[in-house]
């Protein structure tokens, strides 16, 4: 599923003239993506089990998960970029559509939930 979101990316990426690493950014905002979903998944599960964590301990586990994530995609997506490229680029019309349709829902929906649920399920403390 990753992969065919990596290609799609590098593929719009590399519409944009100025850019001159779209493998890279694509690899990057993959990445960011899957760190809103673990954010939204914390945020909710937060909320319904009461975790008590203090400010320096999230921070450090949100790094920790950040570079875990980083270092994944860099070996399953970045580096064999141009076997992914190759292969969705050889799809049949309508898997590069269907696949553009997920991509697209996937990159909505990950922004949406994280916003309602930070909106709705993080309690102020004052």
């Amino acid at each position: 599923m990753f992969n065919e979101m990596y290609f799609w990316m590098v593929t719009y990426l590399s519409k944009i003239k100025t850019n001159k690493t779209p493998a890279f950014n694509a690899y990057l905002i993959i990445s960011v993506l899957q760190y809103i979903n673990i954010g939204t998944l914390y945020v909710i599960s937060n909320y319904y089990l009461q975790i008590v964590m203090d400010r320096n301990t999230a921070i450090i586990s949100g790094l920790i998960f950040a570079a875990a994530f980083a270092i994944l995609n860099y070996f399953i997506l970045y580096a064999k970029r141009e076997s992914i490229i190759k292969k969705y680029s050889e799809a049949p019309i309508k898997r590069k559509t269907r696949g553009q349709i997920l991509f697209w829902l996937y990159v909505i929906l990950s922004f949406v939930a994280f916003s309602i649920s930070v909106a709705n399920l993080v309690t102020p403390r004052y």
